[in-house]
């Protein structure tokens, strides 16, 4: 039967093989389909990946390519696609009605050149789309049934010019649906909850241009009259009231409706909040609905990742979403980097650190905008890269406000106790002491998607201080200023510009930096250069003056050298400023979350290592390196790293797999740590030789807007 089905529908369709095709006819019930393609013989208004998703037949992708070559492999299984013609016939039916709706009302879709392979029973699907000449718009008119109030009629009359410049627009049934929704929401905003539009849609005789007519019936002007919540169970209506952005007596706005929604489910009490309006007369008051779905008050997770600079990394969480009432959130979080499986490159050590914290939240102080916390808190780390090694306890204060979703703005006071855990001749000499830091800082600016942003642009000042509250063992100044800039440039291929520019002022008793107590007391706060967020040329803080340090170094017999543990320290910087561009592309033959992205980043530090006539670091009586930092950066010496890599987008952000290159490296970035050490050291006359391949830096990462 199915043989039958296959020779009627492509007897019936006039079809003319290319040279070396085998007759269709000849599949069968067995044939699967090797790939799914389009051919466009006028233009191409849809991309590929938006006209699959209208399709039930499917093709192979890249990865299922790759899977089918291993199927020889245990445990892999070949992945096949059944190839059905009477589906085919559907999703052409689909693509049909598809660009229908979106204005194409001519457009013809067909598969006659679709491509038969006896050998192994195997189609390629190919649908060739004419799109023909769109429907457009001619003219729209908005008429308002019923009079509204005098302060709307200047809007009113803004959104009429609005809605009639999309004469000329191709006609879609979405941009009514748009057009519609977007006088809707005029009225409903202010006041006419029980606003309605209709529209008539009146087509030419060969449907090449439509009129539109829009009747818009603002009903009467309405104020809230009560707010039901349906489903709460341990959580009392009282906190839930307290958190709309309005009360009963109010004239109603749908924004602050939607607004009151997101405000229920932003307390973490819920895993579903809905706003509805119930079915009543349409008079002047109205009676609002929002449904609530509680979650379980204790909630536990735990996640684990890796990466090469730190190894396996492991972080807990238990939450309490409700504590003693008032949506107070406690929360226990227990994170670790244990540098297992670490594998950093040009000569780095894995970055060890242990932190636990246990906090409370308090999400209503004052208003809903506004957010308290208190958090106790222990750190460990170890980075034999700084030789900084060290335990913290303490407490952080926050306050939180929320300027727009996304948007906030941020006080924070950390008091803590630091104490060193370094080498017996140090510990002498480094002092357990206190820190008392304030910071204020803020995320402002718009994008169109916080994950994955293409177009718009976001600022992040910020400002912190050592010791202006409180005793504190570091004074400082630091500010710093973040500006990401997102724009289109095709429909799938996008850029971004990132900037970066900050200051830290030592203050009192931390003015010498070359000191050995101020020098490891700040090495958490000078700034660093290089990393897969930063300049990508470069591993994690190792763009900028460097210093090559060894534990021991002891001449064999045969007048060479064996040195112990022999790695660069940063020096850091007390100014910073960094910049990457990047364009992104996307990947013929792979999904939109797949995009491949060429960039170019730079980045210079204020700090410059004083140096004898030999060229080895000048260093103090305590053996530390000498160097010169009034924060003033010389962008002559900025450094400058480009490089291209794949993108994929995940539900947590961008990952990214990059390939740099370093364009002006330094002296010490080309050499190995345990050849400078010795010629820094005086055990010979020249640095090592020069290794091109450490011009290459391969970085692995999951990328955020920040």
């Amino acid at each position: 039967m199915k043989r039958l089905i296959f020779i009627f529908l492509f007897g019936c369709i006039p079809f003319f093989a290319a040279f070396g095709q085998d007759d269709l006819s000849m599949s069968n019930g067995d044939t699967v389909v090797r790939d799914v393609s389009f051919r466009f013989l006028d233009t191409s208004t849809f991309e590929t990946d938006r006209l699959l998703q209208e399709m039930a037949t499917k093709g192979p992708g890249y990865f299922d390519g790759i899977k089918n070559h291993l199927a020889f492999l245990p445990l892999i299984s070949k992945k096949t696609f059944p190839f059905d013609p009477v589906e085919l016939q559907r999703d052409v039916i689909r693509l049909r009605r598809f660009y229908e709706r979106n204005g194409f009302p001519n457009a013809k879709v067909d598969y006659p050149t679709s491509q038969y392979r006896l050998s192994d029973n195997s189609i390629r699907v190919i649908i060739t789309i004419t799109e023909g000449e769109p429907t457009k718009i001619n003219s729209l008119s908005l008429v308002l049934e019923a009079p509204i109030y005098d302060g709307l009629l200047d809007r009113w009359a803004s959104l009429t010019k609005t809605v009639q410049a999309k004469a000329g627009e191709r006609y879609t049934e979405l941009l009514r649906f748009q057009i519609e929704n977007q006088v809707v929401s005029l009225l409903q905003d202010r006041g006419y909850a029980f606003a309605k539009v209709a529209s008539d849609v009146h087509p030419q005789a060969d449907n090449s241009l439509v009129d539109i007519d829009l009747r818009a019936d603002p009903g009467p002007l309405t104020t809230v009259d009560t707010i039901e919540v349906v489903g709460i169970q341990n959580v009392s209506k009282h906190l839930l009231l307290r958190e709309l952005p309005f009360k009963s007596g109010q004239r109603y706005s749908r924004k602050k409706f939607i607004q009151g929604q997101q405000e229920l489910f932003g307390l973490g009490l819920f895993r579903l909040a809905l706003a509805e309006i119930p079915e009543q007369l349409a008079d002047s008051t109205v009676d609002l609905r929002y449904i609530v779905r509680e979650s379980k008050p204790r909630f536990v997770s735990a996640e684990t990742g890796f990466s090469w600079e730190t190894g396996l990394s492991v972080e807990s969480n238990l939450r309490h979403r409700n504590l003693f009432g008032g949506a107070r959130q406690m929360t226990g979080a227990l994170g670790v980097n244990t540098g297992w499986l670490a594998s950093p490159s040009n000569d780095q050590s894995p970055v060890k650190s242990v932190s636990a914290s246990i906090s409370l939240r308090q999400p209503f102080l004052f208003t809903t905008r506004l957010s308290g916390s208190t958090a106790p808190f222990y750190s460990w780390q170890d980075d034999p890269n700084q030789d900084t090694r060290y335990y913290k306890v303490g407490v952080t204060n926050s306050l939180l406000y929320e300027l727009l979703p996304f948007r906030t703005l941020a006080v924070q006071h950390t008091f803590g106790r630091t104490v060193p855990l370094i080498g017996t001749d140090f510990q002498k000499r480094f002092d357990i002491y206190d820190l008392s830091l304030l910071s204020i800082g803020a995320t402002i600016g718009k994008v169109n998607n916080f994950l994955n942003p293409r177009r718009g642009i976001l600022v992040r000042p910020q400002l912190e201080t050592g010791g202006l509250i409180g005793g504190s063992g570091v004074e400082f100044l630091k500010g710093r200023l973040d500006v990401a800039l997102y724009f289109p440039i095709t429909k799938r291929s996008s850029g971004s510009l990132s900037l970066m520019i900050g200051k830290m002022t030592p203050q009192g008793g931390s003015r010498d930096q070359v000191i050995a107590e101020n020098e490891f007391r700040f090495d958490a706060i000078r700034f660093y250069a290089g990393g897969s967020t930063d300049v990508r040329g470069w591993t994690l803080n190792a763009l900028g003056p460097q210093i090559a340090l060894a534990d021991s170094v002891a001449t064999n017999a045969d007048g060479s050298f064996s040195v112990s543990n022999a790695h660069y320290e940063a020096i850091g910087g007390q100014a910073k400023a960094s910049g990457r561009l990047e364009i992104r592309f996307p990947i013929p033959g792979l999904s939109n979350s797949w995009s491949w992205g060429v960039f170019l980043d730079g980045g210079v530090l204020s700090s410059e290592i004083t140096l004898d006539e030999n060229g080895r670091p000048v260093l103090t009586a305590e053996g530390l390196p000498q160097f010169s930092d009034e924060g003033r950066l010389s962008f002559k010496s900025m450094k400058y790293g480009t490089g291209t890599g794949l993108r994929y987008q995940t539900p947590v952000g961008l990952m990214r797999f990059d390939l740099a290159y370093k364009v002006n490296p330094s002296r010490e970035d080309l050499r190995s740590a345990k050849d400078v050490s010795l010629f820094q050291s005086g055990f010979t006359d020249e640095p090592g030789r020069e290794r091109f391949i450490r011009r290459f830096n391969f970085q692995v990462s999951i990328e955020r807007t920040f």
